[in-house]
């Protein structure tokens, strides 16, 4: 294994990254209490506030507001999901993501901290994505083994890409005013790449 270059603002990544998660489960919480109007209207700006901030590239804690908002458009999801899915299959899929997307950011420590190679990193995403969903598979009713397996392909596919970033955050250099942006585009995952399409497209436009 070769040595690796520390990024002095990799934990601290993480630490937010993971922060991240944790809020989106408080706003998932949250939106338990209100009325379906309010929720939708939350979600709407959830969505409006991560494109104003690629657009105006905001590394505030202003930040922090995006995942609570996202905790409550993840609750709007289910609701509409759960109507066509089934509970089970949908509220194991979502408790799954969050307990993966938490295993991968311990793992990105651990990247750095034992030197694990990339391809060692990209090898362990793929079984925990595999056990995780196994596990729901054997041990959980669900509704739908069909979308189970979809729903697994799409996760691993957002966990892959995870660990791609992580990779490419230990090896660049991040301004300490960049910091909580690039937690942002972890979090995001994949919807990072179709917004930074649209706000890129839209400036060549103009």
């Amino acid at each position: 294994m070769g040595h690796y270059r520390r990024n002095r603002n990799y934990d601290l990544i993480i630490v937010y990254f993971v922060g991240m998660w944790i809020l989106s489960v408080i706003g998932l919480l949250v939106a338990l209490l209100l009325p379906i109007s309010v929720v939708v209207i939350l979600s709407l700006l959830g969505i409006a506030l991560v494109v104003l901030t690629f657009v105006l590239r905001i590394s505030s804690f202003v930040i922090f507001l995006i995942p609570i908002l996202f905790g409550v458009l993840h609750f709007l999801l289910i609701i509409i999901l759960i109507d066509w899915l089934g509970a089970a299959l949908i509220i194991s899929v979502f408790i799954a993501t969050i307990i993966i997307f938490i295993g991968i950011a311990i793992l990105g420590i651990k990247l750095i901290e034992y030197s694990i190679s990339e391809a060692l990193m990209y090898a362990f995403t793929i079984l925990i994505v595999f056990v995780v969903f196994a596990f729901i598979y054997i041990f959980i009713p669900v509704s739908s083994p069909f979308f189970l397996v979809v729903a697994g392909i799409f996760v691993l596919a957002f966990a892959l890409y995870t660990v791609y970033e992580l990779d490419s955050i230990r090896n660049n250099f991040i301004r300490e005013n960049e910091v909580l942006f690039f937690a942002l585009r972890l979090y995001l995952n994949l919807a990072y790449i179709v917004i930074n399409l649209i706000v890129s497209s839209r400036k060549r436009k103009k």
